[in-house]
Order: structure tokens, then C-alpha cells, then sequence
């Protein structure tokens, strides 16, 4: 997995590269973004509803956010990801918190353990 924060706390031009090519690949859009912020959207298809999901640096903590029409979800401490294809991983440094989306068809899942 690669690092999505640099070292002063503002996103890695790598994961904002990488976050652009995955919303093009699975019809999203880039729609809140600066050096700390990037969210990106999709619109809802045959196979799956609307979401959106980015990460950004507020009150000391590096967090993940993910909404769809029926949820919400943060997670906080997130610092390191994973994009192949239409599918993201983003996960903290230790394994112990991580977020697994198919961007295509609008599947996710959540995943904790104990460190």
C-alpha cells in the first residue's frame, strides 16, 4: 500500500492522480479537493446507488469518509491506500482499520482488528 499523506499533513500528488484515474474509470467525479480534502462522487448506475467517499485532515486526524443514501462512515487515522482498477482499499499504517470499495458496482466493506 502507498501513502496518501505527505509528511506536512497535505495529500500525496500520487493519491490525487490515482483517485482521478479511478473516478474516471468507474464514472465518478473529483468534487471537493485541496491540499488536505478530496472527495469524489459517483452518480448512481444500474448497479449500484450514489456515493461518495474521499479523505481529509481536520482536528489533528487524517479521516476517511464514505456516504451512500443508506450510510455513513469514518474512519479516522487513515494514512495508506490501494487502487486497482475501479477498486480502493484505504487502510490505516497497522492493518488495524480498513475500507475496501468496488467502485463499479458499489460494493464496500469495513474491516477492524485488534493491533
Amino acid at each position: 500500500m502507498e501513502a496518501i499523506w505527505d509528511d506536512d499533513g497535505t495529500l500525496r500528488a500520487s493519491f490525487k492522480s490515482d483517485m482521478r484515474d479511478l473516478a474516471t474509470r468507474a464514472n465518478g467525479e473529483i468534487d471537493d479537493a485541496d491540499e488536505a480534502t478530496l472527495f469524489c462522487s459517483f452518480e448512481p448506475t444500474s448497479n449500484r446507488s450514489s456515493m461518495r467517499v474521499g479523505v481529509y485532515y481536520a482536528n489533528g486526524r487524517q479521516t476517511l469518509r464514505f456516504d451512500t443514501i443508506r450510510e455513513e462512515i469514518e474512519l479516522a487515522m487513515v494514512n495508506h491506500y490501494e487502487i486497482s482498477r475501479a477498486n480502493l482499499v484505504i487502510g490505516s499504517e497497522k492493518g488495524s482499520r480498513t475500507f475496501r470499495l468496488d467502485a463499479a458496482s458499489g460494493e464496500y466493506s469495513v474491516s477492524k482488528k485488534s493491533v
